[in-house]
């Protein structure tokens, strides 16, 4: 399969940030619109399969570091972004680690491990973001020129616990599971030396610190449901499909990120009967 470059298909860097991939996103997946009169059904989902992948945080490190292939389960060093190892890298790797000393076998296959599948803790300053939604709203023509209102359901801040997912007269404790890390090591011996797998700790998942006790409303979520309104003015003229982008509209995120990160985004489509 040839592969795939998602930053040329979305005309973006490498480098670029995570909104500038969404501007851009955004942008072609409007100019190439199926619905719309010079759409391209093919152009839209090349467009939406790079998106899924750039903007998933560790999708993206992984195509980064394996390119398309990474997609496979593994890596491929024919395809953009494997890895070609030579004698020269392979003995840097046994004698030069670590600013020249060597780093031992337990070391080597740590770095072996983050390689090829290892978990990366999230930094705790990474943005979060919650879930964005899509609502369809199909209209009469009758309705052209009017304003409506519209009613759908998010998950918004828990208003028993304020979004900190703790009953009350209980607090956020260390993960007794990974020890406040977020992260939990599994360490194997083999023929070839000490293999060590760093993983997501399946109890906090890897947020490190957890409820004392959770909130009975949300269940240590921090969001519970809400129901919301949305005024819309319709405008006189108006194609087949029409999309409404409300930043901020969507689901918070889940957890203590619901009190520091930012709600997902709502996607409107209007449908003209």
């Amino acid at each position: 399969m040839a592969a795939k470059d998602y930053y040329t298909i979305l005309g973006m860097p490498r480098t670029a940030s995570a909104e500038d991939i969404k501007k851009a996103y955004r942008k072609l997946a409007h100019e190439h619109h199926p619905d719309k009169k010079h759409g391209n059904e093919a152009k839209f989902k090349e467009v939406n399969e790079a998106y899924q992948v750039l903007s998933d945080p560790k999708k993206r490190s992984q195509y980064d570091n394996f390119g398309f292939a990474y997609n496979e389960g593994g890596f491929d060093p024919g395809q953009t972004g494997g890895y070609n190892f030579t004698q020269e890298d392979i003995f840097n790797m046994f004698g030069g680690m670590r600013g020249g000393q060597g780093g031992g076998a337990e070391d080597i296959f740590d770095m072996f491990s983050e390689m090829f599948g290892g978990y990366r803790q999230p930094r705790s300053d990474e943005p979060r973001k919650g879930e964005d939604l899509y609502l369809e709203v199909t209209l009469g023509k009758k309705d052209l020129g009017t304003t409506r209102t519209i009613e759908y359901d998010i998950q918004d801040k828990c208003t028993e616990c304020k979004g900190e997912g703790v009953a009350p007269g209980y607090k956020i404790v260390n993960c007794q599971t990974c020890k406040g890390t977020g992260q939990v090591r599994q360490t194997s011996r083999s023929g070839f030396g000490v293999f060590s797998q760093i993983s997501l700790c399946p109890t906090c998942k890897g947020q490190g610190r957890m409820p004392e006790k959770e909130c009975s409303v949300c269940r240590g979520s921090g969001r519970s449901k809400s129901r919301q309104s949305l005024e819309i003015h319709i405008p006189k003229e108006l194609p087949h499909s029409y999309n409404i982008l409300v930043p901020r509209g969507g689901n918070l995120p889940v957890g203590r990120q619901a009190l520091a990160g930012e709600p997902g985004d709502l996607v409107v489509n209007i449908r003209i009967k």
